[in-house]
């Protein structure tokens, strides 16, 4: 496969996903390259890719149809099964003999991946084209998807193609994991428990900065001078402004997402017979979050939960 050669499409456009389209039509159409095609549940969603020249389809099977790449940026495992399954069941009318790969970008429990693998090999055999799955996941906020600096994991039997059609289009590099697509799904679980792990220390780092009468606004002064990484800073400065609660709208990442990510970094330790106690820490803390304030706030606001547990 060539990736100049490649048609290109995309299934879902949160704020992830629409990132990643308009980067991906803007680098598209400025090497002269065949427009991507979309698709969104709610396809009004679409209409800003459209503007630049992305092609809006009004079905899942219809994007797989007009792509040999479709990416996936889903919100959740229970919406990865139903978008591939509506995939797999377009590819009985598809007459078509070249390859098809579905790269999901999405962050799920490996076990999703493994349902992936197991239902394209139960089903090959009902198509003409073949079929290839990839675990593709990203690192980086809505802003670094924005400005496509995205850091992409690839995997599956077309690792360097998807690397070239992602880096530069909608990723600043990308990091192989070779032929295990589970494994790739473990490596993004992980990485999102670093993350976790930050806002967990800031979090209880700045309640007691506060309690202690350093305050954040100092304490912050000492994140930006030691720790000047835009993960750290972004969700420290959160922390920080609008009195300490910006997290409550200044959302990247709500409160479910955040404990769906901590919740599977726990099960993967406990594959391995480990514990993540910080996970297990950042996990209750968000808990407490959406039974005491709102699953819409960002997932940095365990941090104000860690201030009004201790007020109690």
């Amino acid at each position: 496969m060539s990736a100049q050669n490649l048609r290109v499409g995309l299934i879902g456009l949160g704020n992830m996903g629409l990132a990643v389209a308009t980067n991906l039509q803007k680098h598209r159409a400025a090497n002269g390259l065949s427009p991507i095609s979309v698709n969104n549940r709610t396809m009004s969603k679409c209409a800003p890719v459209v503007e630049l020249g992305a092609v809006a389809r009004d079905t899942p099977g219809s994007v797989a149809a007009n792509s040999d790449i479709v990416f996936l940026s889903l919100v959740n495992d229970a919406a990865v099964k139903d978008i591939v399954t509506q995939i797999l069941d377009s590819l009985k009318n598809d007459a078509s003999t070249e390859r098809l790969i579905i790269a999901d970008t999405t962050t799920v429990h490996p076990t999703t991946t493994q349902w992936v693998l197991d239902e394209i090999s139960r089903r090959q055999s009902e198509y003409t084209r073949p079929v290839s799955f990839a675990q593709t996941p990203v690192w980086g906020a809505p802003p670094a998807a924005k400005a496509g600096m995205l850091v992409f994991v690839t995997s599956g039997e077309a690792e360097d193609v998807l690397s070239q059609v992602a880096v530069p289009a909608f990723a600043k590099v990308a990091i192989s994991c070779g032929a295990d697509q589970v494994k790739a799904a473990r490596f993004k679980i992980l990485g999102n428990f670093m993350i976790a792990s930050i806002i967990e220390s800031l979090g209880e780092a700045m309640a007691v900065a506060e309690e202690t009468g350093i305050g954040r606004e100092l304490y912050f002064e000492f994140i930006k001078q030691v720790f000047p990484i835009p993960p750290v800073m972004g969700y420290a400065q959160k922390m920080v402004a609008e009195n300490g609660e910006a997290s409550k709208t200044q959302v990247g990442f709500n409160v479910p997402g955040g404990m769906k990510d901590v919740g599977y970094a726990i099960d993967i330790a406990k594959e391995a017979g480990m514990r993540l106690p910080v996970a297990e820490l950042a996990y209750e803390h968000l808990q407490w979050v959406k039974d005491n304030g709102s699953e819409n706030w960002d997932w940095s606001s365990l941090a104000y939960a860690l201030r009004k547990e201790h007020q109690k």
